[in-house]
């Protein structure tokens, strides 16, 4: 019995699943495209109510830090640094709109 119980634990051992990759959401283009969609819904909404843009500031300042690191990482990628001067932009919009709203 003692023979067999070695040679099955070995073989439990070896078979335990490998360490899953730090980035399990894809590599930094897929990231990035999907951030760029968030912030395109975004910029979509038609009429967006003051108390509606005060809400979505802080989802929009996520999205654009978001945006901004992964095109630190590519500085040499132009389209990653356009997509952080636009998530920036959009931020500054909503802001501005916040802000005319509360006085």
């Amino acid at each position: 019995m003692i023979r067999f119980a070695l040679p099955l634990a070995a073989l439990l051992l070896a078979a335990c699943p490998k360490a899953t990759p730090v980035n399990v959401a894809g590599t930094d283009d897929e990231q990035m495209d999907q951030l760029s969609a968030q912030l395109e819904e975004v910029k979509s909404r038609q009429d967006v109510s003051c108390q509606d843009a005060c809400g979505m500031k802080s989802k929009v300042s996520s999205l654009s830090s978001a945006v901004c690191e992964l095109a630190g990482k590519h500085t040499d990628r132009d389209d990653f640094q356009k997509h952080c001067i636009s998530a920036q932009e959009e931020l500054a919009k909503l802001n501005d709109s916040c802000s005319s709203c509360n006085k």
